[in-house]
């Protein structure tokens, strides 16, 4: 397996497991201190592009600058007035990206089998897992979000656990 990508999925097996970890342990401190910090980061970049536009010279690049600095800081200040509102579009938006990530599982389960990897089958039920993860997610049954925040976090470490093994067996299959 090539060395690059390896490390890669390495650390972002680790990153959703430090990720899933810190979701169970502080659910309300994740969800604010993510809107929190999004926010500062959109209303501060889309500043920065709307003073690159009044610096520039007005030409049509110039006033895409304009248009994606309001659009940024406009995000920016929602999530940082608003962000009981953005929280309740995350678990959708998380939902979708576990379905996404699943399904391109999926495929890597059934390039396993197409390989000749005899235990592709376990991959592929930890995606199916994940597939159905995806789909509770976005029916939201949660009322209250920190249960929701923890079960992410939970879903965020089976996904770093089901990636980190499954980039172990492959790093040994290519190394056969």
């Amino acid at each position: 397996m090539l060395r690059s990508l390896r490390n890669s999925l390495f650390l972002t097996s680790a990153l959703y497991l430090i990720l899933g970890v810190f979701l169970i342990l502080f659910p309300g401190a994740s969800i604010g201190l993510f809107c929190a910090l999004v926010g500062a980061v959109a209303l501060f970049y889309g500043v920065v592009r709307v003073c690159s536009y009044l610096k520039g010279d007005g030409s049509h690049g110039q006033r895409f600058d304009l248009f994606i600095g309001i659009l940024l800081g406009v995000l920016g200040v929602c999530l940082l007035i608003f962000p009981q509102f953005v929280a309740s579009l995350i678990p959708i938006t998380l939902g979708v990206y576990l379905l996404v990530d699943s399904f391109t599982d999926i495929k890597k389960s059934l390039d396993m089998k197409a390989v000749g990897f005899e235990k592709w089958w376990i991959s592929l039920l930890a995606a199916l897992v994940l597939t159905v993860l995806g789909v509770v997610v976005i029916l939201n049954p949660f009322r209250l979000m920190s249960s929701f925040v923890r079960f992410w976090g939970c879903c965020l470490l089976f996904d770093g656990l089901y990636t980190l093994i499954n980039t172990i067996a492959a790093d040994r299959a290519f190394r056969s």
